[in-house]
């Protein structure tokens, strides 16, 4: 049986390390084909092992918050996944705590027991409390486990922490893209609803029927007819004025 964790190799003080129990090793004895390890629960803790044995442990000397997992890869003989511990996790951490070991707990017959403890020596990681400021604290602990190549190994419990790049595209396209367009579409409703949306367009497109109005009305009242061409004077551009005043604002000359 082996234990891998990058995060926990250091060079001085009391050395992290990680022990199977004699219940977990009596269990992975009784495996054998067709049969599954199934790991029930993760949890970590804040006890300080110190030069106690665990190998008959039966929890955590200090537990306090339970952790997921990467679901289990069996290679060969070996039995891998990653120990997960998030400050949101449970509905969110209250009071941060020094995380100083975390166990692996499985199901024997209608017992569960403790299958792995690992101490984090004197090198223990803080995890901070979770503020819903989208800051989340993460620790995360690779395990192997040797074992038959045989045995199916299964969670009780989901791997919550996890996905892939394509299971986060098929969430996004299954879950949250209709609710989107759903929204948007009550959006542009409520836009397009609004008397008030665009003030400026709005006064531009007035001012232009305004003058298409008073067009009509000098050819239906006063008879004007013979103009044969509409001049505007948005800005004299090209235009020398020798008499008169530019009124810019309602673009038109004034003598």
């Amino acid at each position: 049986m082996d234990f891998k964790s990058e995060e926990l190799e250091q060079t001085e003080g009391i050395q992290p390390g990680f022990m199977i129990t004699v219940k977990g090793r009596k269990l992975l004895a009784k495996l054998v084909a067709g049969e599954q390890l199934e790991i029930t629960r993760v949890m970590v803790g804040s006890g300080n092992l110190g030069e106690e044995s665990p190998a008959y442990f039966d929890d955590l000397i200090q537990p306090v918050a339970q952790a997921t997992s990467t679901i289990p890869i069996a290679q060969e003989d070996v039995v891998s996944f990653v120990v997960e511990y998030r400050s949101d996790l449970n509905g969110g951490l209250q009071k941060g705590f020094w995380i100083n070991e975390f166990g692996v707990f499985a199901r024997d017959g209608e017992e569960e027991i403790l299958l792995y403890y690992a101490t984090l020596g004197d090198f223990p990681q803080y995890v901070m409390a979770y503020k819903n400021n989208g800051a989340v604290d993460v620790r995360r602990y690779p395990v192997s486990i040797m074992v038959s190549d045989t045995v199916e190994v299964v969670l009780a419990y989901p791997a919550l922490s996890f996905m892939t790049a394509e299971e986060v595209r098929r969430f996004l396209t299954i879950n949250l893209l209709p609710e989107f367009l759903l929204d948007m579409e009550k959006l542009i409703k409520k836009h397009n609803e609004d008397e008030n949306a665009h003030p400026k367009l709005k006064i531009l497109l007035d001012a232009d029927l305004k003058s298409r109005i008073e067009r009509l009305e000098n050819a239906l009242f006063y008879n004007i007819k013979e103009n044969p061409f509409l001049m505007k004077f948005d800005t004299l551009n090209g235009i020398t004025l020798i008499k008169g005043v530019w009124n810019k604002e309602k673009k038109r000359l004034e003598c």
